[in-house]
């Protein structure tokens, strides 16, 4: 039995070459390096099966589904998508239905790399199991130690700047992003570079990143991580939050969620549970198409053209059905034109009365403002005469209270010339005089 090892010949993205990198120890050897973009164009040097692990997303390009008949896969830690970026961005994923479905059918159980998946696919009507990722196969390396630094794994600025601020470990910022003719590379070159990448992982205190294919790895090799993860890419990383601590970008830059880097707690390890799995499924896989080998050998070049046959018939269907579609859709905006018209001449009613109302209100505004004016005015005459009254009242009182003074001076002037008439009046002088004054 041949061996094939399915690879992204032009990634620009490591994190496909260390899927590749996990796979790639089950196999007793690798005879062909077969294409996950270019999965159907596959035809071995020989008219047999070659036993391939598939795994990872499918696909980029849909157009290349189902898988070439010359491929005997282990279908595992598959991720699939309702998504179609070929056809248009809505949920129309022709490789999961007519030809694309019959073949998956033909192949189950299908393992799942995430729980969104397996939905996916369960409702299709197609048999599955939860396999989770291959990356938390990968084994740790020996004589690694632990060092003071930090990798900061495609994140931004604004986390490394956070992390800078939080610790005073080393930040080492990585990119899996590679040049765009690293395909130009050996293959014994591409897994150097992982093995490299992976041993600075394994040494580092903590990860912070939002790649999957760090996280995982990362997990498998000892190093505690935080993983930056937004809703829209739950569907990939959802089911691996409960294994590593997480939170958005947003609020890590905030220091909302704060970390120590050298003490990150321990949490659930159930992922161990998903590696051992794994291991066991593929090196059953490897044993069974070793053992079974002449079982495996009826695979002929007439079946590759009735497999092309049948897929152009597939994407005619799907291009007619894609056009038909975009027809009704076309005729529906047709007709609705006449309706939009109405609404939009609704509205300008709508409009024009309310530019009537606030013409309206923009007179009796400006009434209220000329009035307002008067009344500033009046305000600041009176607030100029107040000084000048001010004196007048002051003058006024004090010539009140001298006039009072004057009077109570009188009245106590009267009082005592009437005491002093009486004392007179009674005296005997008085009373002589009267008498004297009567004869």
């Amino acid at each position: 039995m041949k061996f094939g090892l399915m690879i992204e010949y032009k990634t620009r993205n490591i994190g496909d070459d260390i899927q590749a990198y996990a796979t790639k120890r089950f196999l007793p050897r690798i005879d062909y390096y077969i294409d996950r973009n270019h999965l159907d164009e596959f035809v071995p040097d020989k008219e047999e099966y070659i036993a391939t692990i598939i795994n990872g997303w499918f696909l980029q390009y849909t157009l290349n589904w189902p898988i070439s008949p010359f491929v005997k896969p282990l279908p595992i830690s598959m991720h699939f998508t309702n998504k179609d970026w070929f056809w248009d961005t809505t949920d129309r994923a022709y490789h999961l239905q007519g030809y694309g479905l019959e073949y998956l059918k033909s192949i189950e159980p299908i393992g799942c790399r995430d729980s969104h998946t397996q939905k996916l696919l369960e409702s299709k009507g197609i048999k599955t199991e939860y396999t989770g990722c291959m990356t938390l196969t990968i084994n740790k390396f020996n004589n690694i130690e632990k060092q003071d630094y930090i990798c900061a794994v495609d994140v931004s600025e604004e986390v490394v700047n956070q992390i800078k601020k939080t610790t005073d470990m080393e930040v080492k910022v990585i990119t899996h992003t590679v040049a765009e003719d690293y395909y130009k590379l050996s293959w014994e070159e591409r897994m150097k570079n992982v093995e490299d990448l992976l041993k600075i992982y394994q040494g580092a205190r903590a990860v912070v990143s939002y790649r999957l294919h760090c996280a995982l790895p990362c997990l498998a090799l000892g190093t505690k991580v935080i993983l930056l993860n937004e809703d829209y890419r739950n569907d990939r990383f959802g089911d691996y939050t409960v294994y590593m601590e997480s939170c958005s970008e947003q609020d890590f830059i905030s220091g909302t969620v704060k970390f120590d880097y050298r003490n990150l707690p321990d949490r659930n390890d159930g992922w161990k549970k998903i590696k051992d799995n794994l291991i066991s499924r593929c090196e059953d896989f490897v044993r069974k198409m070793e053992k079974d080998e002449e079982k495996y050998n009826g695979v002929s070049i007439e079946d590759y053209e009735e497999y092309c046959i049948k897929k152009s018939n597939w994407l005619k269907d799907a291009t007619i059905e894609s056009y038909d579609r975009f027809k009704k859709e076309k005729e529906k905006g047709d007709n609705s034109a006449k309706y939009i018209q109405e609404i939009q001449n609704e509205y300008k009613k709508n409009i024009e009365e309310k530019e009537r109302e606030i013409v309206k209100h923009i007179d009796n505004e400006n009434y209220y403002h000329k009035e307002f004016d008067e009344c500033v005015r009046k305000m600041e005459y009176y607030r100029d005469k107040i000084p000048e009254k001010e004196g007048e009242i002051l003058k006024y009182k004090e010539l009140s209270d001298y006039y009072h003074k004057e009077f109570d001076e009188c009245v106590k002037k009267m009082e005592k010339y009437k005491e002093e008439l009486e004392q007179i009046k009674s005296s005997k002088w008085w009373k002589m005089r009267e008498t004297i004054k009567g004869k």
